[in-house]
C-alpha cells in the first residue's frame, strides 16, 4: 500500500476508540434517558457498551500491528542509509 493509504488508515485505528465511546455515550442516554429501560437493565448496558467494547478489542491488534510495520520501516531504511 502507498503511504498516503497506511496514514489515513493509521488515523482511523488512532479514532476507532473514541468513535466508539462516543456511540456508546449516545446509546446510554437514549436507552436509559429517553427511553427509559425498566427490564433487563444489564443486557441494555451490555449493548449500549458494545460499540466502545469492540472498536477497542480491534484497536489494540490493529496498533500492534502499525508499531511493529513502523518498526520493521525503520529498521529498513537504516540498512538501506548504511
Amino acid at each position: 500500500m502507498t503511504r498516503d493509504i497506511m496514514g489515513k488508515i493509521k488515523k482511523f485505528v488512532f479514532i476507532m476508540p473514541i468513535v466508539g465511546l462516543f456511540v456508546s455515550l449516545l446509546l446510554f442516554v437514549y436507552y436509559f434517558g429517553i427511553v427509559g429501560v425498566e427490564e433487563q437493565v444489564w443486557i441494555a448496558a451490555l449493548y449500549c457498551a458494545l460499540p466502545f467494547l469492540l472498536y477497542t478489542l480491534l484497536y489494540f491488534p490493529l496498533c500492534i500491528y502499525f508499531k511493529s510495520s513502523l518498526w520493521e520501516e525503520n529498521r529498513e531504511r537504516k540498512k538501506e542509509e548504511a
